[in-house]
This record gives C-alpha cells, sequence and structure tokens, in this order.
C-alpha cells in the first residue's frame, strides 16, 4: 500500500510551521543563547552627533578684527572665573544686594563666554574686547528695571567722565512681557544718542511679541537660531522690532563652575550680537578716526548680514550677521 505524506505549513503572524519544527520569528531585539536564555537588546537609535561648536563655525579662523580696544558691558547675573577669562582685565559694580560679583545664576558667565573667550577650547566672537561686568540679576528672580537703569547710569557717567575711554557696547539681559519703566527707557535712548549701542535679546516664550526693552527702536533687538542654522528656537520670541537673529540653541559657552556647558535661548544669540557689534565699532573706529554713533555701528551690523532662507523678515530682522562679510567692509589689522 502507497503510503503518502503531506507537509502542512501554518502561517500565523511572525510564526512558520512546518510540522513539527517550529520555527518563531519574535521581535527582533530578542536573543537566545546558546544555553537557552533570553536577552532583549536596546536597539534604540543612537542619536546623532551633536557639534558643540556649530554656532561659531561661520566665525573666520584668522580674525582681522577682534574687538581690541572696545570696551563691552555686561549686564547680567555677574560673572565668574574662569580659564577662557584669564588674562583679562574684568571690571565690575554689583547693583543688586548679593555684595558679589559672583554669578550664582551661571547665565551671565555664559553670555560673557559668547563674547569674549580667549581661546582655551573655543573662541569668542570679540577676544580682543575688554569686559565690564555690571550684576543686575542676583539669580532671585526678583530682578526688575530699576537695577538696568541704575547701572545704564553709571555707565553714562562713566562715559561722560571718560570721554578718550568710552563703554561704546552694552549687552542688556533683562526682558519682560509687556509693560516699560521709564527710567530704564530714557537711560537707553540717552545711551543710544551717545553713541552706545545697546544689544537685548527678544525674548524666551516662544510666541510673537518682542519683550520690553527690545521692542525699543534704540537697541539692536535679537531672536535665536535653532541649532540647525535654519529656524528659528523653538523658544525665541519675534515679531517686526527684530533686528538680527543668532545662534541661541545649545551653544557652548563658560560655566560658573569653572567648566563649559551648552546655553540656549535669546540671551545667547544677543551675546553674538554684541561680539559682532565690538567688532564694528573696532572697525568703523579705525576707518572714521573717531568713534562710531549706534546708527554707524548697525547700519555696518545690516549690510553684513544675510537673511536665513524661509525665515520671515519678524522673526530675524536684517538675518544673521557674516563676520567675514564685516571684516571685509571694514578692513582691520591683525
Amino acid at each position: 500500500m502507497r503510503r503518502i505524506f503531506l507537509l502542512l505549513a501554518v502561517w500565523l503572524p511572525g510564526v512558520w510551521a512546518y510540522g513539527a519544527d517550529t520555527l518563531f520569528l519574535g521581535p527582533t531585539n530578542l536573543r537566545i543563547s546558546e544555553e537557552g536564555e533570553f536577552s532583549w537588546v536596546d536597539l534604540t537609535p543612537a542619536p546623532e552627533p551633536f557639534d558643540n561648536l556649530w554656532a561659531y563655525r561661520t566665525l573666520p579662523a584668522e580674525k582681522k578684527l577682534t574687538g581690541k580696544g572696545v570696551k563691552i558691558a555686561v549686564a547680567d547675573s555677574g560673572i565668574s572665573s574662569h580659564p577662557e577669562f584669564n588674562g583679562k582685565h574684568i571690571l565690575g559694580q554689583d547693583f543688586t544686594l548679593s555684595g558679589s560679583l559672583a554669578d550664582v545664576k551661571n547665565h551671565g558667565t555664559g553670555v560673557a563666554g559668547i563674547i569674549g573667550a580667549r581661546g582655551v577650547r573655543f573662541t569668542g566672537v570679540a577676544p580682543g574686547s575688554a569686559i565690564w561686568v555690571y550684576k543686575i540679576d542676583d539669580g532671585s528672580r526678583l530682578i526688575g528695571p530699576q537695577a538696568a537703569a541704575n547701572a545704564l547710569n553709571t555707565i553714562l557717567a562713566h562715559n561722560t567722565a571718560n570721554p578718550d575711554d568710552k563703554i561704546t557696547v552694552v549687552n542688556l539681559s533683562y526682558g519682560v512681557s509687556g509693560g516699560g519703566y521709564v527710567p530704564l527707557t530714557d537711560a537707553i535712548n540717552r545711551a543710544h544718542d551717545s553713541g552706545v549701542t545697546v544689544v537685548v535679546p527678544a525674548g524666551n516664550f516662544g510666541y510673537p511679541g518682542v519683550f520690553y526693552p527690545a521692542n525699543l527702536s534704540t537697541v539692536l533687538a535679537v531672536s535665536a537660531l535653532a541649532a540647525d542654522g535654519t529656524n528659528l528656537y523653538a523658544n525665541s520670541a519675534y515679531g517686526p522690532e527684530v533686528d538680527f537673529t543668532a545662534p541661541g540653541d545649545r551653544v557652548y559657552t563658560a560655566s560658573s563652575d569653572g567648566e563649559y556647558t551648552l546655553m540656549s535661548g535669546t540671551s545667547a544669540a544677543a551675546a553674538f550680537v554684541t561680539g559682532a557689534a565690538a567688532l564694528a565699532v573696532e572697525g568703523l573706529t579705525q576707518k572714521l578716526g573717531r568713534c562710531p554713533t549706534a546708527e554707524e555701528v548697525k547700519n555696518a551690523l545690516k549690510a553684513a548680514s544675510s537673511k536665513v532662507p524661509g525665515l520671515p523678515d519678524i522673526a530675524q530682522g536684517s538675518g544673521r550677521i557674516d563676520v567675514a562679510k564685516l571684516e571685509q567692509q571694514l578692513g582691520g589689522s591683525k
């Protein structure tokens, strides 16, 4: 009698069965050792490598302009000792009740690093500039416009007393949504009219509406770019008052513990524009034979800027400042 054998194949999702022998095609992250032990393997994709120094890649490797001879006031949370500031003669004044210039908020140190780091691990936009620190924020979240106004008035008094040794650029890390403060507005306007360029972050709430005092016409208001260099940083405020945009997402800079950190926000972006303003002051002073006005500095920065494709004007103003183009326009000597 002839015997007929049938091979039955049964299909179930993920399973093929051939008679008594079964091959189980389970989850791809399941592993079985030779001893029959089961284990799971993490197949989460590795994160894309992040370029910590992305924000500085467009700066010229060999700088013709460094901010030499330019004094920058950083009105912020103070500053802490750091290798990137060694050799810099940093002066300052405290306008809080802390009694110290120490940066407990880890903010002013980062801003100062972006502006003037000397090149231990990275080089700031204007490494040759002198930094004067005006502490208006003690880290208690109680920062008010009075301290900012007092700092600016002190800067103006210094300039009046020292016409040949002026502070010509101010990075003012202060902003509030809505409202204003007349003494601070008056101080900013007088600073602008006396030839001081005041740079202010647009704000970090991520919706339309530039903060005060960035909404004043006598300051340079700065929005923040995302780390891809093409989009606006998610938390950056924007509006028609924005003058420039600059890197503000995970920017490598100095931290108040003497180490390094990644700083995000429009304050980081404003620091880039502050550094560029110092370069413009240096170049224009050499070109004109005198200290430039705030409008001349603004116009030089605008002429060296390029629009970021795809970003609306209310998000970027004149665009991103090209330091190499600024150097070409203003020259400068090493």
